[in-house]
């Protein structure tokens, strides 16, 4: 910068005409980037209240997607806690179903010792009995006939103990369809509430996907949004340098404005002692005096009207 005290008035001036050309050219670009900026930020604008506007109803779905979800885990709760009962009468049946093998194969060897009925063994021992009660009969027919008894005997003593045990299998079938009709209830429990966690899924799932719909959406306004803001970064950047010219340009205009006040304040200086001057000459030859004159000799005491 020039040694603005050793300026003059007229080189002075030119370099404040500078100045300010300088700045009104700074201002009409800044308006340019202004205008330029108005028509994409009305853009902006735009995009940012649809991608708000979208963030706000998956905002708005969050909470009742959140219930679903949770309604639907408590069911599965449920059907969790069902199931572990369910196994448990399972475990029972089978303890049952295990104990009725055991004792099948028992009353099934009962039965290929007894052969038969419990009445035709009954019968047949009777009637061998009744021919053993007979007084005339060969010795060799009456061997035959304690073997035959004996064999009858063993054999209904089979069938009686296979018939004992298939009663207990009859009583135990009781217990296991019993047990089969709770695991009908609990899987019928079981069947309905995993329709309605089902339910409850799939109202989720279409709430979920609703949000990433929308999601989807705001994002695409949103990337639209970034494009316009990395479109406008060097406007702005523009503005921001042209702004900041205008400020170091004004505040060097200053410093020449403040030499042309120190100037402008000497050259007032100057003509008012020159009239000064003036008024007091008039007034010594003619002792008149215009208001203007009085005044500026009684600032500077030329004129005393106090009187002692």
């Amino acid at each position: 910068m020039s040694d603005v005290s050793a300026m003059s008035e007229g080189e002075l001036k030119n370099k404040i005409n500078v100045f300010r050309q300088q700045m009104d050219h700074k201002d009409r670009d800044i308006k340019a980037l202004y205008m330029e900026m108005n028509l994409h930020s009305k853009g902006a604008k735009e995009l940012r209240a649809k991608r708000d506007e979208l963030n706000q109803q998956v905002k708005e779905l969050k909470e009742p997607a959140t219930e679903l979800r949770g309604k639907r885990d408590e069911v599965n709760k449920k059907i969790a806690e069902l199931k572990k009962q369910r196994d448990d009468i399972r475990s029972n049946r089978d303890g049952y179903t295990d104990k009725i093998g055991e004792l099948k194969k028992i009353r099934d060897n009962l039965n290929k010792i007894a052969r038969g009925r419990l009445e035709s063994l009954n019968e047949a021992y009777r009637t061998e009995l009744e021919k053993f009660s007979t007084a005339d009969i060969p010795l060799d027919f009456e061997q035959s006939l304690m073997q035959r008894l004996g064999e009858l005997g063993e054999r209904l003593k089979a069938i009686r103990e296979a018939n004992t045990i298939h009663n207990e299998m009859s009583g135990i079938y009781g217990k296991v369809s019993e047990f089969y009709n709770e695991i009908d209830t609990f899987n019928a429990l079981i069947h309905d509430l995993a329709s309605e966690s089902q339910s409850y899924h799939e109202e989720m799932l279409e709430t979920y996907g609703k949000m990433d719909e929308l999601r989807k959406k705001s994002d695409v306004f949103h990337n639209r949004l970034l494009e316009i803001y990395e479109f406008t970064k060097p406007i702005k950047e523009k503005i921001d340098s042209a702004k900041k010219s205008i400020s170091e340009t004004r505040d060097e205009l200053e410093i020449y404005l403040d030499r042309m006040k120190e100037i402008q304040i000497v050259k007032d200086q100057k003509k008012q002692e020159e009239k000064r001057v003036t008024a007091k000459d008039k007034f010594q030859k003619k002792g008149r005096l215009s208001l203007e004159d009085l005044r500026l000799l009684m600032e500077n005491n030329e004129i005393d009207f106090a009187k002692d």
